[in-house]
């Protein structure tokens, strides 16, 4: 007897073959590593070319938003504090392996970052989490950020 595939998987799984999904991987935003519930893997591609993995703890999807860090995938670890990308104000807020041990991004679409801002929704509406946009709209804020001038030269 197969095992049953729980709600949230199946939510996320419709959600990889989404036209919005597909349409970021197709225009070299993101790419799709793999799936190891409750666990996704997606490379995010910085202005400069680099890849950036993300490991997206998805239980509860869509209704709870994601929560997720930068990932090594060769040596199956959260990216060394050393190797996250920062450079620039927004990025340096954002991208902070300080904020919970390096194991959530300090952003508003990030499950764990909300908790405890309660005035986020207010300040930042288009970064809240919005299920019906789904893994895409994290990986959006992710992406935006890496694409600043200040990552370019950084990078350089």
């Amino acid at each position: 007897m197969a095992a049953q595939v729980p709600p949230d998987e199946q939510s996320l799984r419709a959600d990889l073959a989404s036209a919005r999904f597909l349409s970021g991987q197709d225009r070299g935003r993101w790419r799709l590593h793999r799936l190891d519930w409750p666990f996704v893997f997606i490379g995010v591609f910085a202005g400069s070319g680099l890849e950036f993995v993300l490991r997206l703890d998805c239980q509860g999807f869509p209704t709870a938003p994601p929560t997720g860090t930068f990932w090594d995938p060769g040596a199956g670890v959260r990216l060394p504090d050393a190797r996250w990308p920062r450079s620039g104000e927004r990025m340096s807020m954002a991208f902070r392996p300080d904020w919970k041990g390096g194991m959530a991004l300090y952003v508003p679409c990030d499950r764990e970052s909300l908790v405890g801002h309660d005035a986020w929704p207010a300040q930042y509406p288009q970064l809240i989490w919005n299920p019906a946009k789904g893994i895409s709209h994290y990986l959006e804020v992710v992406h935006d950020l890496l694409q600043g001038f200040e990552h370019e030269r950084a990078a350089a």
